[in-house]
């Protein structure tokens, strides 16, 4: 009877564990881009909504028609494989994201054809102004998401703008419960498989204290 009680009460506390356990989920990023300067300064945020990703641009300085190469065109900005390297290497951050093969320029007829790092292509240019601000820029993105597919989620990512194809700011894309890259010009290496921070170790807690459920459960019916 003893025995029984005590598998009772083990199995009671595993299932409680398992099932107490919070995952953590991704659902705010944010890149602060700038230039080796700070005379540049625009500020993205990336939210998961239902149907995609909400992205909002601030534009705080230094987009001003004085510096725009070509001011019609305005300035390019996307979504880059590799984060910035140090003092603001806008080049270590390789090429745009682009999993599927997307074309470029973007066909707005068919954003599915488009690289998804393509933001500028599909949502269209920062238009340059007088004193480099610009009014806050927010749209939907149903392409991006911090997690799948994993050679074209958001984690370990970075944002460049361009002037008439010259990087001239770029910042990381730092994600809320991801580790890595923690902020501009510290980290070089290539984006990993994303995982949020404590979510393996949760899975193992879970598995563990499930395992600890059944096995008292079968103590209960020797």
């Amino acid at each position: 009877m003893l025995f029984k009680s005590a598998a009772t009460l083990l199995a009671f506390a595993g299932l409680v564990a398992a099932q107490g356990t919070p995952s953590t989920e991704l659902k705010h990023g944010y890149a602060n881009v700038t230039n080796l300067n700070g005379d540049m300064v625009i500020n993205f945020t990336f939210d998961k909504v239902e149907g995609g990703m909400n992205i909002t641009l601030t534009g705080i300085k230094g987009l001003s028609t004085s510096v725009a190469i070509d001011k019609a065109a305005g300035f390019q900005y996307h979504v880059h494989v590799k984060p910035v390297g140090p003092n603001y290497g806008c080049m270590a951050t390789e090429g745009h994201l682009n999993p599927f093969n997307g074309s470029l320029p973007c066909n707005k007829a068919n954003l599915t054809a488009c690289e998804i790092g393509d933001l500028a292509g599909k949502h269209g240019n920062i238009v340059p102004t007088e004193d480099g601000t610009f009014p806050t820029i927010s749209y939907i993105d149903t392409q991006l998401s911090f997690t799948e597919p994993a050679n074209g989620a958001l984690v370990g990512r970075s944002i460049v703008i361009h002037n008439n194809g010259t990087r001239v700011a770029c910042g990381n894309l730092v994600v809320d419960g991801y580790t890595a890259p923690a902020a501009n010009g510290t980290s070089t290496g290539a984006a990993t498989n994303p995982t949020a921070t404590g979510k393996n170790s949760a899975a193992k807690l879970v598995g563990s204290a499930a395992l600890t459920g059944v096995v008292a459960l079968f103590m209960m019916a020797l």
